[in-house]
This record gives C-alpha cells, structure tokens and sequence, in this order.
C-alpha cells in the first residue's frame, strides 16, 4: 500500500519535468525493463527526443535488463551506457495466443459469440484463428516491427538494413551490443553520470535531482500533494547551481 508505482504515463512526466526546467542541463535514464507495449514505449521514445529538442543531453544508463521496448526508448538518447553483463537487444514485436476452444468442448462448453464484423473477436481463445486472420495480425506486427527499426535506425546512425541482421528478436549482453553498435559505452551508472556531465559541459558543482516514482501520498493526495513536492524541488533550484535530471524509475 505504502509502495511506489509507476507506469508509462508517470514516466513520459518525469522526463518532460526534467525537459522543460531551464536548471537541468542532462537526464539520465536509467532503465530496467523486459520491455512493454509498442505503444507506451513509443511515447517514451518520444518523450526523450522532446526533451533532446529542448537541448537536453540525454544518457540512457541500462541496469539488469533493457530489452525489447526498453532498448526501444533507450535508442532515442544521445548516447547509451551498459554493463557488460547487462541483457539487452530483443529488437522485435510478439503477439501470441492462448487457443482452448477443443479443451472446452472435451467438457462439452460452447462459447455464444455476437459481433458487428467478421474479424471483431479475431485472435479469440475459443475457436481456432484462420489464414486470413492470421495475415492480417502478421501484417500489423510486420508494420509496428518496421516502426522500431526506423528508431533504432534513426537513433543509432545506422542503415535499416543492419538494423534488420540483428532484429530478429535475440538478446544479448551489454558487450556484445557494444560490439554491434546498439550500445556506445560500457559502465554503471556512474560512468553515465560522469558521460552526461561531460557531454553538457557541465562545470562546478554537480547536483543531481531524481524525479522518482510517486509515493502514496502523492497517489493518494493526488494534484495537491504532487504540485507541493514541485514547488520545495523548484525551491531547492534556485540555488542556480547546474544540474543533471535523472529518472531512475523502472520503465
């Protein structure tokens, strides 16, 4: 119940606090993720090249695992740091069904099924998919696939066609991913702090300020309570000492 909870949403939210506050001069993201829905990694994707945009120097810093629809928002940065043994790659779209309609009827139960089209109740557990059905899913996953190429593509500087040799859907480590160009540096978490200062130029003293998961009070206060915990973060900025924004949040 006391536990922090995050979600895309809560995400693309931090990354566009740390985009828009002039203080922030770099956001590292630390990533820890198997991956998600194409959908919500797109608009974290997004969300890092806004905030690129905006002038942002943007390092994705990976953990155990950025696999999948983590590597996909960790492409959108300027430069991505793994550990060696970090797992990662996984470039491709799945889409997969439980099918039990003859265990249902070996028990003698049947499913009553009233729709508007004929492809309304496609990719159905309760009866067996037909060829047609199944193009039209392949052709939606071909295209969401392609979609990802062109960002990793797009954000790694490469031609889609060596993109395509390694999206085929197998992991790999942090060192081998550097190998193939999808990673630029091997470290922790420091070394990605140590590269987003750097590349910012950042000089002085070094403030780092988390934009965290919310806690429950902020969950459970809503607005009110979100907005006080911006306002005493605005106030401990106006030091005028230069930052880094950094979301370490499992995406």
């Amino acid at each position: 119940m006391f536990g922090l909870a995050s979600g895309a949403d809560d995400i693309a939210r931090q990354i566009r606090r740390a985009g828009e506050d002039s203080s922030v001069k770099a956001i590292i993201l630390r990533i820890n993720s198997p991956g998600g829905s194409a959908a919500a990694s797109q608009e974290l994707h997004a969300e890092v090249c806004k905030a690129r945009e905006k002038g942002k120097i943007v390092v994705a810093s990976m953990s155990d695992v950025a696999t999948s629809g983590g590597y996909y928002v960790a492409c959108g940065a300027d430069k991505i740091v793994a550990n060696p043994g970090t797992i990662t790659g996984s470039i491709g779209v799945i889409f997969s069904q439980l099918q039990y309609s003859e265990l249902l009827e070996r028990y003698g139960i049947r499913a009553n099924v009233i729709k508007s089209g004929k492809y309304k109740d496609i990719g159905s557990p309760l009866r067996n998919m037909t060829a047609e059905e199944r193009q039209i899913l392949q052709d939606m996953i071909d295209d969401i696939y392609i979609q990802f190429v062109h960002a990793v593509a797009e954000g790694r500087h490469m031609n889609e066609s060596e993109v395509l040799e390694l999206a085929d859907g197998r992991i790999i480590t942090g060192r081998q991913a550097k190998e193939m160009g999808l990673v630029d540096e091997l470290g922790n978490f420091q070394d990605a702090v140590d590269l987003a200062v750097e590349m910012a130029e950042i000089g002085g003293k070094l403030r780092v300020v988390e934009y965290g998961r919310e806690s429950f009070f902020e969950q459970f206060f809503g607005v009110f309570a979100r907005e006080l915990g911006h306002g005493i973060a605005e106030t401990f900025l106006e030091s005028g000492r230069q930052g880094v924004g950094l979301s370490s949040s499992f995406l």
